[in-house]
């Protein structure tokens, strides 16, 4: 808002200036002046409307970028779900699999053990 700011002191420093420096009567000059006052006005409402139209396309973006990036961010959560479960999968047939070894020896082991036994 510092623009606006330097832009109405800047209008209004011109006005200022062009009263004492016309060689106006006092009802020309405070015309002059409502004419000024007026047309900064005008270039004011003009920098808000642009203002606040750049503020919308951005935020418009703004929501844009960060949909997109909470898209990206749940396929990469998904992916990396479905990888930790196949890795859990992986890991539960590998214990399945070392139980049966651990089954077949102990059996074996009891097997041996009756056979001498008798």
């Amino acid at each position: 808002m510092k623009n606006a700011e330097g832009f109405v002191i800047g209008v209004l420093v011109g006005a200022v200036g062009a009263l004492l420096l016309a060689p106006a009567s006092g009802a020309e000059t405070r015309q002059e002046l409502r004419r000024a006052v007026d047309k900064g006005r005008d270039r004011l409402r003009n920098m808000e409307s642009v203002a606040e139209e750049r503020i919308g396309v951005l935020i418009d973006e703004i929501q844009e970028k960060t949909a997109h990036l909470m898209d990206v961010g749940g396929d990469l959560v998904e992916s990396k779900r479905q990888d930790l479960l196949e890795a859990i999968q992986v890991a539960k047939r590998a214990l399945a699999e070392e139980r049966d070894i651990l089954t077949r020896a102990s059996r074996a082991r009891r097997v041996e053990m009756q056979d001498i036994d008798h």
